[in-house]
């Protein structure tokens, strides 16, 4: 088991690598756990306040372009411990929430 301190996992972080504003929820699979509701500007991270041991189930995201707001593709799980997710542009007025898979760091 990885050391994470007191509050469970890592919380949530959503990068917004689109070229507009986005917003969307995350939502957890426990009822003990409230959805995280945010917003992120076009390059920016948002970052959830706290997460515990809550486990994510689907984050979704609306992206405010100039042809209106379009809802990206969400991500979906049957619970993940996963922290680092990102929206992206997929095709044109397509998008998607993904995860970002990071190498281990090595010390």
């Amino acid at each position: 088991m990885g050391n994470r301190g007191p509050g469970g996992y890592d919380p949530v972080q959503i990068f917004n690598s689109t070229s507009f504003n986005a917003s969307g929820t995350v939502e957890y699979a426990s009822i003990f756990c409230s959805d995280d509701n945010y917003s992120v500007q076009r390059d920016e991270t948002w970052r959830a306040s706290s997460r515990g041991v809550c486990l994510v189930t689907k984050i979704s995201a609306t992206v405010k372009t100039p042809s209106g707001n379009i809802e990206a593709e969400p991500y979906t799980s049957s619970g993940t411990s996963f922290s680092q997710f990102a929206i992206i542009q997929v095709g044109v007025n397509r998008f998607q929430v993904t995860r970002v898979v990071s190498a281990p760091r090595r010390k």
